[in-house]
C-alpha cells in the first residue's frame, strides 16, 4: 500500500470515528428528551454517564487528528478535512452539554409535575434529533444535499421555541406558588436547551458543507422572530 493509501485510510477512519461519535449524541439527545418527557430521574443519570463517554470520544478524536498532522502533513483539502473534524467534535460535544442541560430541568420541573409542557415543545426534540441525525448522515456518505433541509428545520425550530416562550410568559403570570414558577422556569430552560442544540447542529452543518465544498455557506439565514 503506497503512503498515499494509507493516508487516505486513516482519514477515512477519522470520519468514521466523527460519525460515532455523532452516533454517540444523537443517542444522548433522544436519552435525555425520554427523561423529560417522562420524568424519569434514572434515565437522566444515564445521560450524565453518556456525557463522560461523548467527551472521551472527542479527546480521543483530537489526538488522532493531530497524530495525522504531525505524521503526514497534510496538503490543503486534506488538512481541511482534518481540521474540520476537529470543529465538529467540538460542536457535538456542545450538544451532548446540552442533552445533559435538559436532563437536570428535571429536578425543578418535578417540584410541580402536573405543570403544563406545551405541545410546541414536545415537537421540538424530535426535530433537532432529526435535524443531527441528517448531519451525521450527510457526513459520514458525503452527500452535502441532505443539508439543504436543516434551514428550513431550523426556521421551524425556533418558530415552535417563540411559541413556548410566549406559553411559558402566560404560566408565569398565572403561577401563585413558587414550586409552579420553578417548574415553569425548568420547562423553559429545557425550550432554551433544545434551541441551543438546532443552532449548534447548524454549526456543524456549515462546517460539513465547508469540508466538502471549500466554500463558507450560512445555513441560518432567517432572523428569529422577537421573543419581548
Amino acid at each position: 500500500m503506497s503512503p498515499r493509501e494509507t493516508f487516505e485510510r486513516e482519514l477515512k477512519d477519522l470520519r468514521d470515528e466523527v460519525v460515532k461519535m455523532g452516533l454517540m449524541v444523537s443517542s444522548q439527545v433522544d436519552t435525555a428528551w425520554r427523561s423529560f418527557a417522562t420524568m424519569d430521574t434514572e434515565l437522566a443519570k444515564q445521560v450524565i454517564e453518556m456525557d463522560h463517554a461523548v467527551n472521551t470520544a472527542r479527546f480521543t478524536i483530537e489526538d488522532l487528528c493531530f497524530k495525522l498532522i504531525v505524521t503526514q502533513q497534510p496538503a490543503a483539502r486534506d488538512l481541511r478535512n482534518i481540521m474540520g473534524a476537529v470543529n465538529l467534535i467540538i460542536d457535538l460535544e456542545r450538544i451532548g452539554d446540552k442533552a445533559k442541560d435538559i436532563a437536570n430541568t428535571i429536578p425543578s420541573i418535578l417540584k410541580a409535575p402536573n405543570r403544563r409542557r406545551p405541545t410546541e415543545l414536545m415537537e421540538m426534540a424530535p426535530l433537532v434529533r432529526q435535524m443531527l441525525d441528517l448531519c451525521i448522515q450527510a457526513y459520514g456518505s458525503e452527500t452535502t444535499e441532505l443539508l439543504q433541509q436543516i434551514a428550513d428545520q431550523d426556521k421551524e425550530l425556533d418558530r415552535l421555541f417563540i411559541e413556548v416562550v410566549n406559553q411559558t410568559i402566560e404560566d408565569f403570570a398565572k403561577a401563585t406558588k413558587e414550586k409552579k414558577v420553578t417548574a415553569t422556569f425548568g420547562i423553559l430552560r429545557a425550550a432554551q436547551h433544545l434551541e441551543r442544540i438546532g443552532d449548534l447542529v447548524t454549526n456543524v452543518a456549515e462546517r460539513i458543507m465547508y469540508v466538502s465544498t471549500g466554500s463558507v455557506q450560512e445555513i441560518k439565514t432567517h432572523q428569529r422572530d422577537s421573543v419581548d
